[in-house]
């Protein structure tokens, strides 16, 4: 029998407890809760529960000890009075937003206040968010490179302004200042448009061209915010959908951000969709393991892409003129 997921198992703990008015021993609960059969003595057991109870505590979860006048361990039990919130009578399709939500800080600075919200919420509505369906899942995500997020959430939010240095699509470096109006998502990459002082006019960054720490400052906004916030990509960043055979695992950008993978006799076909422009670095990272790209915009791209590099490798590696004959 295949292990049960972390989470669930966490889940099954928080429900055995709230559903008592007594505690539940330890002894019910390795019986009992499904997961911790995959204990494979009772030490591995007790190291388990432990620390999943701490876990859940590190949650904000009130985990009640219960003892009899002796000061024995009876068990444990979750108060659902101490438990209660708001009812915010979310739907099922409500309960999959937040679930994807709280996907996107997995690994983030915010990754343990939204899982805490997250365990809150399945409780209360007996249902698991934590694994949204497969066409969603990974549908936006948080990378590296996204670093500045939390901080331009947070000038937006308070109306602050902010600076920061920025890397064009040309490659000119320029130092920004932004009144922040909103980020979005928009095909697997994060934006923040907002108000550019030193343009004087709404703008759009790219949070992966921002090449510095992002400062916020004690000045306010001036310009007014528009009640509805657009964006428009940049026509070198419009979405294409591509088609491209590599190498049995490799291409790990590509795979992580596919669509679809299929084996085949070549090799593994990965369908994905995106900016030209991404997918054009993210194939360059791994040119070596392509097989074939069935992407016209895409080939082109890469082939144009690839001459530019190995031209300027050859410009590199020719001798420098100094205007002396030599034998």
């Amino acid at each position: 029998m295949p292990k049960r997921d972390k989470t669930e198992r966490l889940l099954n703990l928080v429900f055995a407890m709230m559903s008592t008015r007594r505690a539940i021993s330890r002894a019910d609960i390795r019986d009992n809760v499904a997961g911790y059969e995959d204990a494979s003595s009772d030490e591995a057991f007790e190291r388990m529960f432990e620390r999943d109870k701490d876990e859940l505590r590190s949650m904000g979860l009130p985990i009640e000890t219960v003892t009899d006048p002796m000061g024995d361990i009876l068990g444990y039990r979750i108060s659902a009075i101490d438990y209660e919130f708001v009812d915010l009578e979310l739907s099922s399709q409500d309960i999959i937003v937040l679930g994807v939500a709280a996907q996107v800080w997995d690994e983030a600075v915010l990754r343990t206040p939204a899982q805490n919200a997250l365990r809150k919420i399945e409780a209360k509505y007996g249902q698991s968010a934590v694994n949204p369906p497969t066409e969603l899942s990974g549908l936006v995500r948080l990378q590296a490179q996204d670093i500045s997020l939390p901080t331009l959430l947070s000038a937006a939010r308070d109306r602050r302004v902010v600076t920061f240095d920025y890397q064009s699509r040309s490659g000119e470096h320029t130092k920004r200042t932004l009144e922040p109006w909103a980020v979005l998502c928009r095909n697997g990459n994060w934006y923040c448009i907002g108000f550019d002082r030193d343009r004087g006019e709404q703008r759009t960054f790219k949070l992966p061209r921002i090449n510095s720490a992002v400062r916020i400052t004690s000045q306010n906004h001036t310009a007014p915010r528009p009640s509805e916030i657009t964006m428009e990509l940049p026509e070198s960043e419009s979405v294409i959908t591509a088609e491209i055979t590599i190498t049995a695992n490799r291409g790990a950008m590509l795979r992580r951000h596919a669509t679809s993978i299929r084996t085949t006799e070549l090799g593994d076909h990965i369908s994905i969709q995106g900016p030209l422009e991404v997918l054009t670095e993210w194939t360059l990272l791994t040119l070596g393991d392509v097989v074939s790209i069935e992407s016209p915009p895409l080939k082109d791209s890469v082939r144009a892409a690839a001459e530019r590099i190995l031209m300027g490798h050859v410009i590199s590696a020719e001798p420098q003129r100094d205007g002396v004959t030599h034998d």
